[in-house]
């Protein structure tokens, strides 16, 4: 159902805890959340403004921030970019990493054909430690 606050909350403002609560999710796929994830959650908590009351309730109330993806095509790609910089950040991905890679491209709109050109691309980039901007400017050519 959400709170009350969630119902006055803007598409932007809603989409971003979506996306915040799908990259705690990603971070929690493994079992645990590393230093690494941890830092790279908080700076991505920063950059979308949200609150310490707002990241405390998407940890804690995960089924109530569906995401929402995107609509133009620069903004779906950096959203995919950052999921799968969450991926990386320890270095090691998993099977169950990889396949939430695979499902998170399909809910942003892309199709299978794209997911596939499209993830190993920004895989080998983000563990290469290139910076997002520059991903996707390679993948806007």
């Amino acid at each position: 159902m959400g709170t009350i606050a969630q119902l006055f909350e803007s598409g932007k403002q809603s989409s971003d805890k979506g996306l915040f609560n799908n990259l705690v999710m990603l971070a929690r796929v493994d079992g645990r959340i590393d230093d690494a994830e941890v830092k790279l959650l908080a700076r991505t908590a920063k950059r979308l403004s949200l609150t310490e009351e707002q990241i405390s309730e998407i940890i804690n109330n995960p089924d109530s921030y569906p995401m929402l993806p995107p609509l133009g095509k620069e903004e779906r790609f950096e959203r995919f970019i950052q999921f799968i910089q969450m991926v990386v950040v320890d270095g090691i991905v998993d099977p169950a990493e990889e396949q939430l890679i695979e499902k998170y491209g399909f809910a942003l709109g892309f199709n299978r054909e794209q997911v596939e050109k499209h993830a190993p691309e920004i895989l080998e980039h983000a563990l290469s430690g290139i910076h997002k901007d520059e991903i996707l400017e390679t993948l806007l050519k």
